[in-house]
């Protein structure tokens, strides 16, 4: 990439952190207002949308450092074995490595994923 379009990518991905910062304000509220099954999708929901942010924040600081973030590219046998676990894995190891950069501040989310008072039913 040559600096303009490196430009162009890091300003492309802090519109999306930002976009989908304001989407999972808005997905937590929407998960505060319902129950039972609905609560367990919306919840799926709201972790997904965080994993994109952290992705995006991620993938924008490393091109603001001049290149991609250290494993970019990912293990493809930790995939096969298990996707999710390796996802989430990856998320975290982001997450903490944008935080110790401290290209950003982590959003203000709930924690434990489901708050004080749980799911209404």
């Amino acid at each position: 990439m040559n600096a303009q379009e490196r430009a162009e990518f890091r300003d492309a991905l802090a519109e999306t952190a930002k976009l989908l910062r304001l989407a999972q304000e808005t997905v937590q509220r929407a998960r505060a207002q319902c129950h039972g099954e609905i609560y367990e999708q919306v919840d799926v929901m709201s972790k997904r949308v965080y994993e994109l942010w952290v992705k995006a924040e991620w993938l924008r600081d490393g091109v603001a450092r001049g290149g991609t973030p250290a494993n970019a590219s990912g293990d493809a046998n930790a995939r096969i074995i298990d996707r999710r676990r390796d996802i989430d894995r990856r998320v975290v190891g982001m997450r903490n490595e944008l935080l110790a950069s401290g290209a950003v501040q982590e959003p203000v989310t709930d924690s434990g994923g489901r708050g004080g008072s749980g799911p209404k039913r």
